[in-house]
């Protein structure tokens, strides 16, 4: 499956409708359409998840901020990933990094010394794949979740025409 560029960037869409009446709509197809969508807004932002049903650890959220400008009202929108999932990318990440570091410290010392550092080369070697993985498992979750990115998509295309 080819995953299609327009989602990894942001996005904007133009409404001829007003702000007000493209946040009545979120509004009404969040109290219509709860099993279908988990909308939240704060002013001029949005964010909109689908619903618990159809939600898995790898599924994306959209940002969208509405602004008014020329008599046109601009969608623009942002896809993001589950702030839980990413926060745990980031700590295994950080984690590998510093193990990585202290083995490479450790490896020079000894190194320098004469010693034997065959044990902090399987380490550093470790923390590679390591790396390795987690890019490998986030594009894996990036494609599985390439179909939700087209319904939150379909939603905004939603929103903009009526």
């Amino acid at each position: 499956m080819k995953i299609d560029k327009k989602f990894d960037a942001p996005f904007e869409k133009i409404s001829l409708h007003s702000p007000e009446s493209v946040k009545a709509v979120c509004d009404k197809l969040q109290g219509t359409s709860k099993t279908e969508y988990d909308i939240r807004s704060n002013g001029n932002h949005i964010w909109v998840e689908l619903g618990q049903k159809k939600q898995h650890f790898w599924s994306p959220m959209l940002h969208l901020r509405i602004e008014h400008a020329n008599n046109q009202t601009f969608i623009r929108g942002e896809f993001a990933e589950n702030p839980l999932l990413w926060t745990v990318f980031l700590i295994i990440q950080i984690g590998s990094i510093a193990v990585f570091l202290v083995a490479l410290m450790v490896a020079g010392i000894k190194y320098h010394g004469g010693h034997n550092f065959n044990l902090q080369l399987l380490a550093m070697f470790a923390m590679i794949s390591v790396w390795l993985a987690l890019h490998l498992i986030s594009e894996r979750f990036k494609r599985k979740g390439m179909q939700q990115r087209e319904a939150l998509h379909n939603f905004v295309e939603a929103i903009s025409a009526t």
